[in-house]
């Protein structure tokens, strides 16, 4: 992994940034050191490259994710348009394989799609010819093989943690796109995977939308978890990515420039994400960002 970053810079990067910032994220990585962590990753890449033709889009990708022992870790990844996010999804997800260099999952290397990887798209992913029940009780039955019934049965359990009662028998033309993602995600999360991807899940609803999602993340993931989970989560909104990430990457011509804890929320997404203290972090990864588009134009 690929960090230069100073202290200095990270404490002077702009006159308007809060300076307190560098100590409370350093304060942040102690607190983090001290959670107890399996022996064997849970992801891992080493010297991971990706061509497309003649386009290097991955050129030498390298990092651990350590298993913490009785916690979910969501890490938010963020970068310019075109730096390689989507592509370090799909390599874990084993939808597209490493030109050179390998990928692991709990040390076993990946060679495809796996029922223990799940990923959610911006585009809603669901069968527009079942209804809510069926969806998501449709990978139970045709991947996991489980008797009907009984994935039907399961799949009403997360039609109530979803908040979908009352719409389990409406087809997704009858959905809102916030009840779309709302089924993709209990279909990902009823089976039970160690791993969730999720690319822009809710980059196509609104403001008001996107909240109520982000907090219903943190209820699964954090608050009333009923497994524990690694999720990677990439998308462009900085709000987004601080609120519901334990981790922030940046993602700079396909290699982690930038790792930083960050803290859970302790309020919903609509009231933390206009707090001062909020704003200061999301100035202090928005100039990064920035800092490397003006870098890669010169």
């Amino acid at each position: 992994m690929t960090n230069n970053v100073t202290i200095k810079d990270k404490i002077y990067i702009e006159p308007n940034i809060n300076p307190d910032i560098f100590n409370r994220l350093q304060k942040i990585s102690f607190e983090r050191d001290k959670e107890k962590r399996r022996d064997v990753p849970i992801l891992s890449a080493k010297n991971v490259s990706k061509k497309f033709g003649d386009h290097l889009v991955i050129p030498n990708l390298n990092f651990s994710i350590e298993d913490i022992e009785g916690k979910s870790e969501v890490i938010s990844i963020l970068g310019a348009s075109g730096s390689g996010k989507s592509t370090i999804l799909k390599l874990i997800a084993g939808l597209l394989e490493p030109t050179t260099g390998e990928m692991f999952l709990l040390n076993n290397k990946i060679e495809g799609p796996g029922m223990e990887r799940g990923m959610i798209f911006q585009k809603y992913s669901s069968f527009p010819f079942l209804n809510v029940i069926d969806n998501i009780a449709y990978p139970l039955i045709k991947v996991k093989k489980i008797k009907k019934n009984i994935a039907r049965e399961e799949a009403k359990h997360w039609v109530d943690k979803m908040y979908l009662t009352g719409a389990e028998y409406k087809y997704p033309h009858q959905l809102s796109g916030g009840m779309q993602q709302r089924v993709a995600i209990a279909r990902t999360l009823c089976m039970k995977t160690k791993i969730i991807l999720m690319d822009e899940p809710f980059g196509a609803l609104d403001r008001k939308i996107r909240w109520e999602m982000q907090d219903l993340m943190v209820e699964l993931l954090f608050l009333n978890p009923e497994q524990e989970v690694t999720a990677l989560l990439v998308t462009h909104d900085i709000p987004e990515a601080i609120f519901l990430g334990d981790r922030v990457w940046i993602i700079n011509k396909g290699d982690i420039v930038l790792d930083e804890y960050v803290e859970r929320p302790s309020e919903p997404a609509r009231l933390t994400q206009g707090r001062r203290d909020f704003l200061d972090m999301v100035a202090y990864f928005s100039e990064k960002i920035d800092s490397l588009e003006i870098k890669g134009r010169k």
